[in-house]
Formats: C-alpha cells, structure tokens, sequence
C-alpha cells in the first residue's frame, strides 16, 4: 500500500511539473518558427554612396533574399573604433543598417531596416598587398529595427573582399570598394 501511495504521488508530480512547463514548450516552438534565412550581397563603397546616418562611411546597394523573397536595399554604417596590427585590422563596436523602402536625400530614409552591431571584426591583407584585404564579422548581432523589422533578431555572418587606395579627394584619405555576403537567420519579422 506504501508502494502504491508513492507512485500515485509521484504520478501527480509528474503531471504538476508538466503542467507548469507546457505552455513555456508552446511560445519556444512558435518563436522559432517567426525565423526565416537571409542571404545577401552588397556592393559597399567608401565613402559610403548610401548614408543612414552622418557617422556612416561604407555602404552601397544590397541584392538578397528573405525566406525565399527578394530583398532590395541598401547598406550603411561604419566599422566602430578601428585599429592595425601588421596586416591585419581590427574594428570594434562597428554598426550597419540594412534598409529597404529606402528614397535618398541628404541621408536616405527607410521604411523598414534593421541594424545589427559587429562587437568584434578582422580584416586580414595578404602580405605584401597593400590596400587588399578580407573583411569577417562573424559576430553580426541584430540589434534595432523598424516598420517590418521593428521585432527582428538574430545572427549574422558577414564577410567579402575589399580592396581601398589612398585619394586626396576623399574626405578619408581613402577610396574604398567592398563586396560583402551576408547570411545568417532573421525571427520576428512582420
């Protein structure tokens, strides 16, 4: 009888607990399927040829796809504080914005973008090879949106040869053409 009381209560344990973590189970899978691939490229300049903001100095046209639709757009932003070590550089805190529905000015405005941080970059020159290079922010956490991105998260890889050459004419010194693909997964889209 003693045996038989312990399975019945633990029976009921078993339905208690199950019953606390079924609804948490329901909103983890309805989350997940709010999640759709991305892929892109841009074809980024510097200066940029599409400013967001004041601060942003790469950027160009971007040509992807979103869970299977078309992406037209542009990118814009800039690589955070930037150093050197021998042949390869480094950006910290860097920060780009993805923008679609984009009509241009002064700076370009859009209906929807989001914008994702690159807490950590490298960019790595063969020796020798001054002003070529190849960009990685493995790290691209999205971190803003707005309009359809206005709840987009997500990871993102972004990489692609660069290549920048020295120019009186530009305001940097420099002169700058970049080829970045972009892939990773976007949830929350509207």
């Amino acid at each position: 009888m003693k045996r038989m009381a312990t399975i019945i209560v633990g029976f009921m344990f078993v339905l208690a607990v199950g019953a606390l973590l079924w609804p948490n189970l329901g909103s983890q899978a309805r989350a997940d399927r709010g999640c759709v691939a991305f892929q892109a490229i841009v074809q980024a300049t510097l200066p940029t040829s599409t400013p967001l903001a004041a601060t942003d100095v790469w950027g160009g046209p971007l040509y992807g796809s979103l869970g299977g639709e078309v992406l037209l757009g542009i990118l814009s932003g800039n690589d955070g504080s930037t150093t050197g070590h021998g042949v390869v550089g480094q950006g910290r805190g860097g920060s780009y914005t993805v923008g679609t529905g984009c009509v241009p000015g002064n700076l370009y405005a859009c209906t929807d973008s989001f914008t994702y941080e690159v807490s950590n970059a490298v960019w790595p020159g063969p020796p020798g090879k001054i002003g070529f290079g190849h960009y990685i922010g493995n790290t691209a956490t999205i971190v803003r949106g707005t309009g359809r991105f206005q709840y987009a998260s997500g990871n993102l890889n972004v990489t692609g040869p660069f290549i920048a050459w020295e120019d009186s004419n530009s305001p940097f010194g420099v002169y700058g053409r970049f080829n970045a693909e972009m892939s990773g997964n976007i949830c929350g889209i509207q």
